[in-house]
């Protein structure tokens, strides 16, 4: 495959995961939040969940990405 193409497949992917988890942050947030001590920001702790959801959606479709690639070789 190209590289642009799985470039743009990568950003397409963390661009649809990004929206997914601005929609479902309010909720993840409002269940932590009890147990989160209150030195942590609200806004520290949705850049968190932010980062996690993010970098988790990354990770496994690397790892889809090259599973499926090594298996063509």
């Amino acid at each position: 495959m190209n590289r642009f193409i799985i470039v743009l497949i990568f950003w397409s992917l963390g661009f649809i995961g990004g929206i997914i988890g601005y929609f479902i942050l309010p909720f993840i947030v409002n269940f932590f939040k009890p147990y989160i001590p209150n030195i942590l920001s609200k806004f520290f702790l949705e850049a968190l969940i932010a980062g996690i959801i993010g970098s988790g959606i990354s990770t496994v479709v690397i790892l889809l990405w090259a599973n499926k690639s090594s298996k063509e070789i």
